[in-house]
């Protein structure tokens, strides 16, 4: 028994088969929403706790935290004829059953199987119940592995499982609070292995194109900032709801860019929510708002209906932006702001998935997450460390400063592509003052002389004999000839950068852009210039020299 992988899918589960193979414990995959987790860790369960691929079973505990992903992952599992054990409650198992029997025929729920699909919240509550259980568990499998901290309740959940080794999955492995998924850090995860960037599965056809509308709004006027690093407050986003016209912009611009397309709202509070219902309906549109407080009879029965196209429009509060698969989502229409990367990528990633007859999304943001987060398919570094507190500049995009206009372009260009309004700063050396690169995102042509002297001043490394020669006369001739050394490795590792960093240039050649597009992008990319780079210490040019291969291969 074994599911069928896409080429991308099967080098990322060989990937995590290796480390598991080399000794590592706990691996963490990630790879774009609408890429294939589920599919990807269900083929790994298979292999492991069905078909021996390790030389004897591994029974597998599959951990989410929303019933609905428990239903999801189920008849994922079902429909591979796989049947497996449910540690959920009571009537969500019935649910789940429900749902076998009606779309194939048959219930898959097997108290005695080796594969167990389970809620976090059940399972930490019902502890003493399955201790026996969890001891026998050889692998455990998280979704939306980002949560997942040594001391939250996920973190405790898959603690009980003392002998196994873990995969936790994510689109976004990164969170609001800047902590690291690492052991090292904060989390569990011992490494991380990646499948391929968004752009790359867009152009490859995995994943849609999208178009984005940033209409004129009046919501972050009344919103105000959040507070250190944590998301806009609940009462917050309430107020701005209220006070704004964001209710009634919603349904004007759905109206005028996105009308009979089957779409997702996400909403920021309920009493939103109900006026956006009622706008819609006003206008004829069918639309239909859930919320976690939402019957689960009715939950089924709004997305069934959505399926068939019964339903146009989805509003939902916090309950679809991440792990659940709504099929046949066309316009994605954003009314609820969010400082978390994470969380805009998901609410985005919820209309990539290609279906015919849809040339691509249509992305509506009314409270400025584009202009926050950047382009959904930004080249973006992911880390299991812990991330310093600042903006991270690859991720920011322009928006024309033409009001007519107001469309989004990539930063990487000096005006407006729709319209051709210029943006960009004062000429370089203007009114006397320096420049620096951070002041024009790496672009060398508006940089002042003095400091494109500096930047270049900084890959003329020393020669090693005249190192040493310094060296010995402060620290001796022991410690002259290690730093001869030291200085010969750095010089050569140079050169291989350079030698990267050229591929890379020829590569964005190739596409057509100038020189000064080619440094302006690697600097949007590696948050230095190319000469910043080729000046520092060795370990770090050996560090830039892997994140430009990697890049290239998706490129």
């Amino acid at each position: 028994m074994a599911l069928v992988l896409r080429d991308y899918q099967l080098v990322l589960k060989e990937k995590i088969l290796n480390h598991w193979r080399d000794g590592v414990k706990n691996v963490l995959a990630v790879m774009p929403t609408g890429g294939g987790k589920t599919k990807t860790f269900s083929s790994i369960v298979i292999d492991l706790a069905i078909n021996n691929l390790f030389g004897h079973s591994y029974p597998t505990a599959i951990c989410v935290h929303r019933k609905e992903l428990v239903a999801q992952i189920s008849l994922t599992l079902a429909e591979e004829g796989v049947s497996h054990n449910i540690i959920a409650p009571g009537p969500v198992i019935k649910g789940i059953i429900a749902a076998q029997r009606m779309q194939l025929g048959r219930q898959f729920y097997d108290y005695n199987a080796p594969i167990t699909v389970l809620s976090v919240d059940t399972l930490n509550s019902r502890i003493r119940k399955h201790q026996d259980w969890a001891k026998k568990i050889r692998l455990w499998v998280t979704d939306e592995a980002a949560h997942l901290l040594r001391e939250n309740k996920w973190g405790r959940a898959v603690s009980y499982f003392p002998h196994a080794i873990g995969l936790g999955v994510t689109a976004t492995p990164e969170r609001l609070d800047k902590r690291g998924l690492g052991s090292h850090a904060d989390g569990v995860f011992d490494v991380m292995v990646q499948g391929p960037p968004t752009r790359w599965m867009i152009e490859q056809g995995h994943l849609c194109p999208y178009k984005i509308v940033i209409p004129q709004s009046d919501y972050k006027y009344y919103l105000g900032e959040s507070k250190g690093d944590s998301d806009y407050s609940k009462e917050a986003m309430a107020v701005a709801s209220l006070k704004s016209h964001i209710v009634g912009d919603v349904v004007e611009n759905y109206v005028k860019f996105a009308i009979k397309k089957q779409a997702i709202v996400f909403a920021s509070d309920i009493n939103a929510g109900h006026r956006m219902e009622k706008k819609f309906l006003d206008h004829g549109i069918k639309a239909k708002l859930l919320t976690g407080d939402t019957e689960d009879s009715t939950r089924l029965k709004t997305l069934f209906d959505y399926r068939r196209k019964e339903l146009q429009v989805l509003i939902n509060i916090d309950l679809f932006d991440e792990g659940l698969d709504v099929p046949g989502i066309e316009c994605v229409i954003m009314a609820r702001p969010t400082k978390s990367l994470g969380k805009f990528l998901q609410m985005v990633g919820r209309g990539l998935r290609p279906i015919k007859g849809k040339p691509f999304l249509i992305l509506i943001d009314h409270v400025g997450n584009v202009g926050e987060h950047g382009l959904p398919d930004s080249s973006r570094k992911w880390t299991l460390n812990r991330i310093a507190k600042r903006k991270q500049k690859v991720n920011l995009i322009r928006i024309c400063k033409n009001t007519e206009c107001n469309a989004p372009f990539d930063r990487l260009l000096s005006k407006c592509p729709y319209c051709g309004m210029e943006d960009e700063p004062a000429s370089r050396g203007s009114g006397g003052g320096r420049i620096s690169p951070s002041m024009v995102d790496g672009d060398l042509v508006m940089i002042d002389p003095d400091t494109l002297r500096e930047l270049e001043a900084n890959i003329h490394l020393e020669q090693p004999a005249d190192l040493a020669q310094r060296v010995s006369l402060a620290a001796g001739p022991i410690a002259a000839k290690r730093a001869m050394s030291n200085q010969r490795e750095r010089i050569e590792t140079q050169k291989q950068l350079a030698e990267v960093v050229a591929e890379w240039a020829g590569k964005a050649r190739d596409k057509n852009l100038t020189d000064r597009m080619i440094h302006k992008k690697f600097y949007l990319k590696f948050e230095n210039t190319i000469w910043e780079i080729l000046g520092k210490p060795r370990a770090e040019m050996l560090d830039y020299m892997e994140r430009i291969k990697e890049d290239m291969k998706w490129d």
